[in-house]
């Protein structure tokens, strides 16, 4: 399957960040995983849209604070997905 990976900035907007194909070991790891690491950058995993008409599991982020304590910014949370 593939994963769709979108970071959301911090004025909302969503920046499609990469789209990979994962092993069903990764896709299990995303049970106990709240955290991810995209080249270098850390990311804090929001939510999960399973997208059926693209045959794509798409992944919000939002960016870890490099200061510690994962702090992020998100506007809204209510509104994560927005429709592509």
């Amino acid at each position: 399957m593939n994963i769709a990976l979108f970071e959301k900035l911090v004025d909302g907007q969503l920046q499609k960040i990469s789209e990979r194909p994962w092993d069903e070991q990764l896709i299990q790891a995303l049970n106990v995983a709240n955290f991810v690491l995209i080249g270098g950058k850390e990311y804090e995993m929001i939510e999960g849209r399973l997208n059926l008409d693209l045959n794509v599991f798409e992944l919000l982020l939002v960016t870890v604070s490099s200061g510690g304590g994962g702090n992020r910014q998100l506007s809204d949370r209510s509104k994560c997905f927005q429709p592509l």
